[in-house]
């Protein structure tokens, strides 16, 4: 990602891929590469991969799978549990990529397009390393009242601190206008563009130690690890009773929604 309004330094990378990952992003990592068509043999930039779930489970199946990502953090956990797997990653910026013309059969983005400053330009970057004939898969998150994942955030992380520390998540959101999708894939050169609003049931079972886990792999992480004990379990409970009826008490059920873009390389 391009933005550094979210960008996790120190051991929060592996925090994030401890609690975040299994609930939220290896759902939509499956989800994406199944759209995608990837086959045995094919080649996959994962752009802004984090800590490159795509990658790794697109090279499980035979895929030869490239990350890039700007934060060194994600990149070492990626390059850390890709151990085994026809899987590299690279520090690649999505307006300046690092990698030949027509290099990849398909680059997909989980949840990265809303952080890029320049978007035009980052997909024009992605359109160049696509193999004629091959596609770009994108997701981002729909607004925040369709997603109470961010929106319990927003709303408790404003409370304790104000606003101004909320920007990170509602960057989440920034991007869910599926006309403006479909008009920058198009401006970049992409046809066939569709666009499609996808919902995924994401569950955590123990919903208690997955906002644990939250607190800890946000940009707030620094701010809330300094809390009062006392303060600390407030936010924590707060943001559980964000989610609502998502949360029975025990498990965390909520809907995660996104527009996905299916947009293709002429040939």
């Amino acid at each position: 990602m391009t933005n550094t309004e979210w960008q996790l330094s120190g051991n929060m990378a592996e925090r994030y891929e401890e609690y975040l990952v299994p609930v939220i992003f290896a759902p939509w990592a499956s989800d994406l590469i199944v759209r995608a068509g990837l086959a045995s043999g094919d080649s996959l930039l994962d752009l802004a991969c984090g800590t490159g779930i795509v990658a790794r489970l697109a090279a499980q199946s035979g895929v030869t799978a490239t990350g890039g990502d700007i934060n060194l953090g994600m990149l070492a956990v990626a390059k850390e549990r890709s151990t085994g797997l026809d899987a590299t990653f690279h520090s690649a910026d999505a307006q300046r990529l690092p990698f030949e013309d027509e290099s990849f059969d398909v680059v997909i983005c989980q949840q990265g397009l809303q952080f890029f400053p320049d978007k035009l330009g980052a997909l024009s970057e992605c359109l160049r390393v696509i193999k004629p004939g091959g596609q770009a898969v994108f997701c981002t998150a729909r607004g925040l009242e369709e997603n109470p994942l961010m929106q319990a955030q927003v709303t408790a992380f404003g409370r304790h601190f104000g606003e101004e520390t909320t920007g990170a998540i509602r960057a989440v959101c920034g991007f869910p206008d599926p006309d403006e999708m479909r008009s920058v894939f198009e401006g970049a050169g992409f046809g066939q563009v569709a666009v499609e609003k996808v919902v995924l049931d994401l569950e955590a079972e123990d919903g208690s130690a997955f906002v644990n886990g939250l607190m800890m792999a946000t940009p707030v992480a620094d701010r809330i690890a300094a809390m009062p004990p006392a303060d600390r379990a407030t936010l924590h409970d707060d943001i559980l009773k964000g989610f609502g009826t998502w949360y029975d008490g025990s498990a965390l059920r909520f809907p995660h929604s996104a527009n996905v873009v299916l947009a293709l390389r002429s040939a």
